[in-house]
């Protein structure tokens, strides 16, 4: 069962989720960075199954970045990859902190939005020893400033990455995804792609609707789950 906790990023308090295996680990642990629903059922549940599979989870609240009354909508605005950089090593180094975490075992997952923000994560941050990202739009711009976009990152990814990708998507479509894999392999970067025929964006989220596609989003989530145990644990 998830639990909030409050993580300070630039000496501001911000809101987290967090979820443990039962027993005292050490445990390996898992960044979770979240998809445009925010922290939502899917989130909450990702959250938990990681720790029910065995990794201690958290899952930082990006949405504190964004001024009050706007929307999540508007959200690209003020969501820059610095500010999601520093929520991500913020939340990397709490589990690095924790007795119950092998803090040479942490990994990073991401979905959407999150999948993005995980290969922005891992593209500024050697720390990770696995990562597993889902359907990762808007890799080819930057947010905020004139820095490298995330696809340009990829040149800097040393840890193991496995990804899934629906043929039917338009953002990133296939073309897209294949650029993905030629940056990793120039790079040296080990990285596994699966694609999902009759599957576009936001395959894994039963609340997106005419989204989900149930064989792809378990096929996934196993291949997932399997290769951050071997990767980790």
């Amino acid at each position: 069962m998830t639990e909030e906790i409050t993580l300070t990023v630039e000496g501001e308090d911000i809101k987290a989720i967090f979820a443990k295996p039962e027993g005292e680990g050490p445990f390996p642990g898992i960044v979770l960075t979240y998809h445009k629903g925010g922290i939502d059922p899917f989130t909450h549940w990702l959250a938990d199954d990681l720790a029910r599979a065995g990794f201690v989870t958290v899952c930082p609240d990006h949405f504190h970045w964004l001024p009050e009354g706007v929307s999540t909508d508007d959200r690209k605005d003020h969501l820059f990859d610095t500010r999601i950089a520093a929520d991500l090593a913020v939340s990397r180094g709490y589990l690095e902190c924790l007795d119950s975490v092998n803090g040479d075992s942490i990994g990073i997952v991401g979905h959407c939005m999150g999948g993005r923000n995980a290969f922005l994560g891992i593209g500024v941050d050697p720390h990770y020893q696995a990562a597993c990202i889902w359907y990762s739009g808007g890799m080819f711009r930057t947010q905020g400033g004139d820095g490298p976009s995330p696809f340009d990152r990829l040149e800097n990814v040393t840890c193991p990455v496995m990804g899934f990708f629906g043929n039917n998507d338009k953002n990133p479509s296939p073309d897209d995804v294949n650029k993905f894999d030629a940056a990793l392999t120039a790079a040296g970067a080990e990285h596994e792609f699966h694609r999902y025929d009759n599957t576009g964006h936001g395959f894994m989220d039963p609340d997106h609707d005419g989204a989900y596609v149930e064989s792809s989003a378990k096929d996934s989530w196993g291949r997932a789950l399997k290769f951050l145990t071997e990767r980790l644990a």
